[in-house]
């Protein structure tokens, strides 16, 4: 009778495992075949990306939720390989059956998900990809040609992380109105120094003592290369220790101090708002709105007379 128990629970055990390993048989057939084109969805109406806008690149869909325990014991993995593989050339599309707003973004800036992010914010058999894409479990991946089509499917990320590695890149044609890149000054990098060096006057508050510093501001780049939301992340003295200044008493030091880096915020302030518009950012070649820093260095050049 042991002997008979010990075989039964040995049974029990190997039917387990293959059915683990058989994931992909069991949940995959309802998902679109290989070869299929993959229908068109909106990824972000703010910036008219959609699914079909994205042509000429791959496309990694992964579908998940932050309640799903396997998706939560594969994040890992996959954050691994989004980290390693996106670019302009390899798109991370990270599609959530989560309900509540505030814990899906908790999750994604908890767990550092990089790629694009996307939820109806309702139930999952309530939403638009689980009939179009048919998905029955989660996590389910797709990974889509740059000509729109499936090249596999898949609920074990092992799956799409060994895939990845064989991706044809001499294949892809990314037109250059549709790639990617980061906002740009008019002219570039030189033309910026030139504008900056032009633009900023040094405050009396602070060349009178010898006072340098550098003014860390930040400020949004809009879709149409404006300026916007400037404000002073940063504001530190870096040089204090010329005779005007030394020969200041404690409490003096503190209040001339103050008035530099007053003057310094002030001034750099005044910079970037008067900036011409910049070249803005692209995503995919749609304009986007971008969190910009830059350092304003308030530094005294002296010349020999």
């Amino acid at each position: 009778m042991k002997q008979l128990l010990i075989t039964l629970a040995m049974l029990i055990v190997t039917a387990s495992s293959a059915k683990a390993e058989d994931t992909d048989s069991l949940y995959t057939p309802s998902m679109l075949s290989i070869g299929t084109m993959v229908p068109d969805i909106v990824i972000d109406s703010i910036h008219n990306i959609s699914l079909s806008s994205l042509r000429g690149r791959y496309v990694v869909l992964h579908f998940w939720a932050s309640w799903c325990p396997d998706c939560r014991k594969d994040m890992s993995a996959m954050n691994e390989l989004s980290y390693v593989y996106s670019s302009d050339s390899v798109v991370f599309i990270h599609i959530s059956y989560d309900t509540d707003k505030a814990v899906w973004q908790k999750y994604i800036e908890d767990n550092k998900m990089l790629g694009l992010q996307v939820s109806e914010l309702k139930k999952m058999r309530e939403t638009q990809t689980y009939s179009l894409f048919g998905i029955k479990w989660i996590p389910a991946m797709y990974l889509v040609s740059p000509e729109g089509r499936v090249m596999l499917r898949t609920v074990k990320v092992e799956k799409l992380a060994e895939r990845l590695k064989y991706l044809n890149y001499a294949k892809l044609s990314i037109p250059k109105n549709k790639r990617s890149r980061n906002p740009r000054f008019q002219g570039g990098e030189r033309n910026l120094r030139y504008y900056l060096s032009h633009k900023i006057d040094y405050p009396r508050e602070a060349n009178n003592y010898g006072l340098e510093g550098v003014t860390t501001m930040r400020f949004t780049i809009e879709r149409d290369g404006s300026i916007s939301n400037v404000t002073v992340k940063d504001n530190r003295i870096t040089v204090e220790d010329k005779l005007p200044f030394r020969k200041l008493q404690g409490d003096e030091q503190n209040v001339v101090r103050q008035k530099a880096l007053d003057a310094f915020a002030k001034e750099a302030t005044r910079v970037i708002e008067e900036m011409p518009n910049w070249e803005p950012g692209l995503r995919y070649g749609t304009p986007v709105r971008v969190e910009y820093e830059m350092p304003i260095n308030f530094r005294i050049h002296y010349t020999n007379d």
